[in-house]
């Protein structure tokens, strides 16, 4: 029987969840919470083909969750838990887009309590059912955020873009509805340090749309801060490497004609004292990698030279040239060691060209300030050509890159576990795990490590997006503990004084 825990702070949706076979809802705020999730345990996030549903329509957002075993090499089933299709109170409807490739990024918040993620202000049947006039699209990621009095034309229904809170005892917060923020285009990310504030990071509707990049909000709130809307972004973590919290983002943007390449990689964004923005205002933005005497052949921010030994079997033709990257999530398992999963499929360079990328886990290495890509994990994910995507095809198989990433270093050796990124927005898709050697620094060391696939979906009608470890319950504190407590203290003051 589970201990009874404090009450979140946060408002509580009804959530129908299945556990190992077993119906568990979470109640309503004056009830006792229900744990759902077991610390240890691997979650992660999935849309699927709703009622027929097909390519750009909201489906549901479903986290499964695994049981690791086998020092994470293998992950057994342990149920799945739907977030909120109807409001309640001050809390939304959240969906997510079928199709789209690059959102549903699930992260843990900093302090281990939380999982967070985004999407769509909006009931699933609702939105999928509903005429064309009602919304303006029928594809949900290119919807628009902006209020009726900011919309150009006839207005259409606004659909906010949200931020789902869930704790560690089913406790979903989904009070946060932002408008004004990706346009016409996806959510990506959020991350928290504790749930009272976010960081989110997504597109819009243009390379130019100020809707777009890197925005703060707090809980419950309906608008959010600009923090870095000059491009993109993708999936925005806080890390805390030694000196403090510090949020870090990537990017990879293909810029306006004419205008300068801007940085594509993983960057480090502070305030005027190296701590965590909350504006625009005295942004520091430090570009972590690539080092710049990795620049030389491309000649632009977005690149890396090629070289035998960090070539990925799929680029091999360019080794002694530059190959573009297109980074997503990342993973700091020390402060020098950086992990980065790469989707394969960067927007810069042309086909067979330097866009071939450098699809897989690329492990980075910082020596001296100086960050060094020292090898890129691939084996056992069978990466094919980015140049074979068919356009007629979308559910055609085949596997660029990676996705979703988070980790654990045990011992010395760093556990890793990502999802894939598909050649084609409805490819089959994967959750793999790898473990790799924190200290070595060239591929050969690790020659003999492999990709394990953890879970795939047989059927073709589920994607699988994010990725991360459960979020961690709050130590008991309840009422009863206390009083316990009290009772004890009681009892040891009576026995001294009988002795006295």
């Amino acid at each position: 029987m589970q201990a009874r825990r404090k009450l979140s702070r946060y408002q509580l949706i009804p959530v129908t969840a299945v556990f190992v076979g077993a119906l568990v809802t979470a109640q309503s705020a004056m009830a006792d919470p229900i744990s759902l999730f077991t610390s240890g345990d691997l979650i992660i996030s999935t849309v699927s083909s709703f009622n027929g549903g097909g390519l750009d329509t909201a489906s549901p957002i479903v986290l499964q969750q695994f049981q690791l075993s086998a020092n994470g090499a293998a992950a057994i089933s342990a149920g799945t838990f739907t977030l909120p299709q109807i409001g309640s109170g001050n809390n939304s409807a959240i969906s997510g887009e079928y199709g789209s490739a690059s959102e549903g990024i699930l992260q843990r918040s900093v302090d281990g309590k939380y999982l967070t993620i985004m999407g769509y202000g909006v009931n699933a049947t609702a939105f999928n059912s509903a005429p064309l006039s009602t919304y303006g699209t029928a594809a949900l990621g290119q919807t628009t955020s902006l209020t009726a009095a900011n919309q150009t034309g006839t207005p259409v229904t606004t659909v906010s873009r949200v931020v789902a809170l869930i704790g560690a005892n089913g406790s979903v917060d989904t009070s946060t509805a932002l408008t004004g923020v990706y346009n016409q285009n996806n959510p990506r990310s959020v991350a928290t340090v504790d749930g009272s504030s976010f960081y989110i990071s997504g597109q819009a509707s243009s390379k130019t749309d100020p809707t777009q990049g890197v925005f703060y909000a707090t809980l419950g709130a309906n608008t959010a801060t600009k923090i870095d809307n000059t491009t993109d972004t993708r999936v925005v973590s806080i890390f805390n490497n030694g000196n403090g919290n510090t949020l870090y983002t990537s990017r990879d943007f293909n810029p306006p004609s004419g205008a300068t390449q801007n940085f594509t990689n993983v960057s480090s964004q502070t305030d005027a004292n190296g701590g965590l923005p909350t504006s625009s205002s005295g942004l520091i933005t430090t570009h972590i990698t690539p080092a710049a005497g990795s620049l030389s052949l491309g000649g632009n921010n977005g690149s890396i030279n090629l070289t035998a030994a960090t070539a990925n079997g799929v680029n091999n033709a360019r080794i002694g040239s530059f190959v573009y990257l297109s980074p997503e999530q990342f993973f700091y398992a020390s402060p020098d060691v950086l992990y980065v999963a790469d989707s394969g499929q960067p927007k810069n360079g042309k086909v067979n060209t330097a866009a071939l990328g450098e699809g897989g886990l690329q492990k980075w290495v910082q020596t001296n300030g100086t960050w060094t890509l020292a090898y890129d994990l691939t084996a056992g994910l069978n990466l094919v050509n980015n140049a074979t995507i068919s356009t007629t095809n979308i559910s055609a198989p085949g596997v660029t890159g990676l996705l979703g990433l988070t980790g654990k270093v045990v011992n010395g050796q760093v556990q890793l576990f990502a999802t894939s990124y598909g050649l084609n927005e409805l490819s089959q898709s994967y959750l793999y795990g790898i473990t790799d050697n924190l200290t070595a620094t060239s591929i050969s060391q690790v020659s003999n490590e492999q990709f394990s696939v953890l879970y795939t979906d047989t059927t073709g009608l589920t994607s699988i997006r994010g990725v991360s470890l459960a979020p961690v319950p709050e130590p008991e504190t309840d009422g009863m503990l206390m009083v316990g407590l009290g009772l004890l203290g009681f009892m040891v003051r009576r026995r001294k004084n009988l002795q006295a």
